[in-house]
């Protein structure tokens, strides 16, 4: 046990602390370096949440990976200290793994993105695009989602069936639900757009919310069907608005790409499927307008 205990927790009891250990064993080495991170990482929960990113938001502008349930404070200096604010408020049962993991995975990926671009707060919006900083964020949100839905997956297991793994090695898991509302809001969104540009917009809305969804859905299957797992996925509307197989060839390039190198390897496939998105665009709106 005990990777990434040489970071430093405050107001988490002993027992929520044992579970945040817990959790870092299921993840893999490749996905997070926790022996380069863990000692200069700082992890607090604070009742004082929006006061706190306020006060952050100062020197540390958001990146766009921030949610409501935490937020990390990215120091882009080669040995810096990092913070990852959780809101106490936002906590349900275990949900605090789910989230901690999530600003865990952000930190690692930022931390190999800034060393290979610089300082991404500097980020002009042409150099962002030339560094493929946007499919980055795309990317870093599914990731994290994969990676914080099996952990919290798997310490809740474990808090109900015990310390022992599976007889045979194989986590069971009751009837899942996949939420994808998010997706729907965004697709209603894109119809509703009266314009190219309000359409592209809203595209990257959609872009972020299927980023989610397919993580979630990256636990339980290695290939891009995402109607095998949820019957409410709305293929037919996604087809008429971005191209199904637009939407799976950018699900599949996510899946494969498990790690920062493999992200670096599938980042112009990444592209390539928003572009063709993109391009659906134009056929609903040929004027430009």
């Amino acid at each position: 046990m005990e990777r990434g205990c040489r970071m430093e927790l405050f107001n988490f009891s002993a027992g929520e602390t044992r579970q945040i250990h817990r959790a870092l064993e299921f993840v893999a080495h490749r996905e997070v370096d926790f022996d380069h991170l863990s000692a200069r990482t700082l992890i607090v929960k604070t009742e004082n949440f929006e006061d706190e990113c306020q006060q952050v938001a100062r020197y540390y502008p958001p990146l766009g990976l921030e949610s409501c349930g935490a937020r990390l404070v990215f120091n882009t200096t080669r040995d810096g200290n990092h913070k990852i604010l959780v809101n106490k408020e936002g906590i349900e049962g275990l949900s605090y793994i789910h989230t901690l993991v999530t600003e865990l995975v952000h930190l690692g990926n930022l931390s190999r993105y800034n060393v290979d671009h610089g300082n991404v707060y500097r980020l002009e919006p042409e150099q962002a695009i030339a560094d493929h900083y946007y499919e980055f964020l795309l990317w870093s949100r599914f990731q994290a989602m994969r990676i914080a839905t099996r952990a919290h997956a798997l310490v809740t297991w474990h808090e109900v069936n015990g310390e022992a793994p599976p007889a045979d090695g194989r986590y069971q898991f009751a009837q899942i639900a996949f939420p994808g509302e998010g997706v729907r809001a965004a697709l209603a969104g894109m119809a509703q757009a009266g314009t190219l540009a309000a359409w592209r917009e809203d595209l990257w809305n959609l872009l972020e919310e299927l980023s989610l969804y397919f993580g979630r859905l990256a636990f339980y299957q290695q290939e891009a069907q995402p109607s095998d797992l949820d019957d409410r996925f709305p293929a037919a509307l996604i087809e008429a608005t971005v191209g199904l197989d637009n939407c799976l060839a950018f699900y599949a390039g996510l899946l494969r790409a498990r790690d920062y190198p493999s992200w670096l390897a599938e980042k112009q496939a990444l592209r390539r499927a928003v572009v063709a998105m993109q391009e659906q665009g134009k056929q609903r709106y040929p004027s430009g307008n």
